[in-house]
């Protein structure tokens, strides 16, 4: 009898914590236009139609790259737009910031996540389907790379 690993697309999921206050103020006059913090929660998702000699798709543990990354460059950081106002004040006061092309959404801070995801795992046999940023509990977006 033949493989069906031809017929079978695989996907795994794993997830990391990070901590992070943030604001949006580019456009934006709601509530969340106040410098707050969330747990934000991250799940990347790698799928591939092959699996490696070990019979997985990726080990779990290759996936922590990304959450190195993560610890270095946003946890415990503000993430402010590059033309906030604030910015100043969170330099000055040579605090942990990090700064972004666009306003600091979830939607944008999920590219910014995805691009680097992208980077660190995708190659000729698993590539990353997705990345989700909740940053509450009942509020988060997800984002797909184009191809």
């Amino acid at each position: 009898m033949g493989s069906n690993e031809e017929k079978i697309r695989y996907e795994l999921t794993r997830e990391f914590r990070f901590e992070a206050a943030h604001r949006l103020y580019k456009n934006y006059s709601g509530k969340c236009g106040n410098n707050h913090g969330h747990s934000w929660h991250v799940i990347v998702a790698i799928h591939g139609f092959k699996l490696d000699d070990s019979d997985m798709l990726i080990d779990f543990n290759d996936l922590k790259p990304l959450k190195r990354w993560i610890n270095e460059v946003l946890d415990h950081t503000t993430i402010l737009w590059e033309s906030d106002p604030m910015l100043a004040y969170i330099k000055e006061s040579k605090q942990r910031y990090f700064a972004t092309k666009k306003s600091p959404t979830s939607e944008h801070i999920a590219e910014i996540i995805l691009a680097k995801a992208m980077e660190l795992f995708n190659n000729d046999r698993i590539k990353v389907k997705y990345i989700e940023v909740k940053e509450s509990c009942t509020s988060g977006a997800k984002v797909f790379p184009k191809n």
